[in-house]
């Protein structure tokens, strides 16, 4: 070929003002162009086309080589006074090469990873790619190339057979730990969960694994945790880096609620539901024994987190909850009855409560900062417990009878609605105290012997109750009492605290400010016109606006706390009503025995209160679920009575 011709722009032919951009650097190669003098000047569809040098001039075009940039050098020079142009044509936008570059270093890396992870490489090359793949992983941008490609599947596919190798199986366990780190992740298939369940059945000192040595597993253990501490471990044991507790905290990490229905039968099918159940229990056994805080705090989270699974499988699932209460002699309520009495005696002994009358005396700063970790962890604990037990005993007559025949849990349940909430800050009193509530519905509502058992029992009246401070003489009630004495002192309360805090609110609405004058200016007239000239506001003035609007802004939080105390006390009035109603049906003794606490003897003041809690879900909920038709039916039988 020729030799390259190179064209020297002269500087008397360029603007002054304008620097030239310096030439990309491309790969290029030499074609001869042979370019003809006698086309003229025209735009055809956006290319420029120039007339050359005089012919039989041999000119150099640079192309480029590289794949991915489709440019034809521009070439500009002068002769005489006409420009001459040749054309760039299918530029591709930076942010197209950059996109491009990036997913073909992707698939360079995965495809590499990829042919190390298959069965036929040794063992030790196939660990270290899966750990090699792991850190990969622990940047978020390539766990989404990974997942926007489907490669997970792929990869798990691979490793199908890695519970036969202990070393293989926790880099395994290891990948699965660190793509779960995604908060909403949710792309595992059947295949890669029965994965994990069977690296969940691994034994720590299997005989029949293969073991590289202990020097390499050693090493490996170490690659896992430092790699862990790069992402959020807030669960996990960094010294005790197993298959079985990767794995573990793995399955607990999903979120089971975007899974759907998929997800919750494949849990039962392949056994995860059975580990799961395995855990709270261990984790329940710690907690008679545990007496260091720390201890008894990762007892506590740990039965915590399996509880939260265990509840989300099981809400409108009755196949799993059938499942759970027949497991191993109904272990799971055997568990979690043991557990809510262990947290029962905790909270007592590490409780937040704000109020002064319940902190204990002369607690160092220290062992307080120890009482709120460890209380917090305690309340979450007692809310995912009675949360399970909900689901369980929801419309199960099995569920309920089996729940109600664990030793003093009846007693357990009364006591978070009457005494536990007072060792608990103000916010968080509502929520034990409504749980309980709920749970004690679901165990008299088809249950007989339930029923029995929480009408013969006594207690306490509730802490917050008129016994304990002044109020109506006709409600102070001292001692030891009667369980539905104690229910109907507690609905009686609550509808007198509701009716109360409607009226201060209507006080409030009443009492609101009329639309005041605008006294920002007046108006005057001028030249037999009528003008509105605004006064200049002084000092004082702009301070008094800006009190009236911190005024009207303080009534409207008066009124806003004064509506939820009102829905607060309206709900566990209603909750409290729905309890007695189910006591009452079927059984004539027990309608006598609540006819003698109530005023008058009189259920109208009952079904008045479910009417507007009725009407109340018809707005909020789905008409025709269970729970409007329980009511209805208390209603109607109260009605009758």
């Amino acid at each position: 070929s020729p030799t390259k011709a190179v064209y020297n722009a002269r500087h008397w032919n360029q603007p002054e003002s304008e620097a030239l951009p310096a030439p990309p650097v491309l790969k290029t190669a030499s074609v001869p162009v042979r370019l003809s003098s006698k086309e003229a000047i025209h735009k055809d569809d956006g290319v420029f086309k120039a007339p050359a040098p005089p012919p039989k001039v041999i000119k150099t075009v640079t192309i480029p080589t590289q794949p991915y940039q489709e440019i034809v050098t521009a070439l500009k020079c002068r002769k005489e006074d006409k420009e001459l142009y040749t054309v760039v044509q299918h530029v591709k936008h930076f942010n197209d090469v950059v996109e491009f570059g990036e997913n073909q270093e992707f698939t360079d890396d995965i495809e590499y990873l990829l042919s190390g992870l298959k069965s036929n490489q040794p063992l030790n090359t196939r660990c270290l790619s899966v750990i090699s793949l792991a850190t990969k992983c622990a940047m978020p941008s390539f766990r989404m190339h990974l997942r926007a490609h489907g490669m997970v599947a792929m990869v798990f596919k691979t490793l199908d057979d890695s519970q036969h190798h202990q070393n293989l199986s926790l880099c395994t366990a290891a990948l699965m730990y660190i793509l779960s780190r995604d908060r909403l992740n949710m792309d595992l298939d059947r295949a890669s969960l029965d994965l994990m369940i069977r690296l969940l059945e691994l034994e720590q000192d299997a005989s029949s694994a293969k073991l590289l040595n202990e020097k390499d597993m050693n090493k490996i253990k170490e690659k896992i945790r430092r790699l862990c501490e790069t992402v959020h471990n807030k669960h996990l044991d960094l010294e005790n880096i197993t298959t079985g507790h990767l794995a573990m905290e793995t399955l607990l990490s999903l979120t089971s609620k975007r899974a759907g229905d998929w997800f919750k039968e494949e849990l039962r099918l392949l056994g995860g539901l059975d580990h799961i159940v395995d855990k709270v229990k261990e984790c329940v056994d710690h907690l008679s024994s545990d007496e260091n805080e720390e201890k008894l705090v990762a007892s506590l989270w740990g039965a915590e987190r399996c509880l939260r699974v265990l509840e989300s499988v099981t809400v409108h699932n009755p196949e799993n909850q059938s499942y759970l209460i027949a497991y191993k002699d109904s272990q799971l309520i055997v568990s979690s009855a043991k557990a809510l009495q262990h947290c029962e005696e905790l909270i007592q002994r590490y409780n937040r409560a704000e109020d002064s009358i319940c902190l204990p005396d002369n607690k160092p700063l220290h062992h307080q900062n120890v009482t709120n970790h460890v209380g917090k962890a305690v309340e979450d604990c007692m809310r995912a417990i009675i949360g399970v037990l909900l689901n369980l005993t929801n419309d199960n007559e099995w569920g309920s009878t089996k729940t109600g025949e664990q030793d003093g849990l009846i007693g357990t349940a009364m006591n978070c609605v009457l005494q536990v909430p007072k060792f608990l800050p103000q916010e968080q009193r509502f929520d034990i105290r409504v749980l309980g509530l709920g749970l004690l519905i679901n165990l008299v509502e088809y249950s007989a012997r339930n029923r029995h058992c929480l009408v013969n029992m006594e207690t306490s009246c509730s802490f917050d109750s008129f016994c304990t401070g002044e109020g109506d003489d006709s409600l102070k009630i001292t001692g030891q009492i009667d369980a539905v004495q104690a229910l109907v002192q507690l609905f009686l309360e609550r509808e007198r605290a509701a009716q109360l805090a409607e009226s201060q609110t209507d006080e409030l609405i009443k009492e609101a400010p009329t639309a005041q004058h605008d006294k920002s200016g007046e108006w005057q007239e001028t030249s037999g016109e009528i003008q509105w000239v605004s006064t200049e506001k002084t000092d004082s003035t702009e301070e008094k606006d800006k009190k009236e609007e911190d005024d009207e802004e303080l009534d409207l939080n008066k009124a806003l706390q004064h509506a939820g105390k009102h829905m607060e006390d309206c709900i566990v009035a209603s909750y409290t009503a729905l309890l007695l109603g189910c006591l009452c049906q079927e059984s004539p003794i027990n309608v006598t025995t609540v006819r003698e606490y109530l005023p008058e003897g009189d259920f109208s003041i009952m079904t008045e209160m479910l009417k507007k809690f009725l009407s109340f879900m018809n707005l909020t909920c789905a008409v025709g679920t269970t729970g409007q038709k329980s009511i209805s039916r208390v209603i109607e039988y109260l009605e009758h009575c």
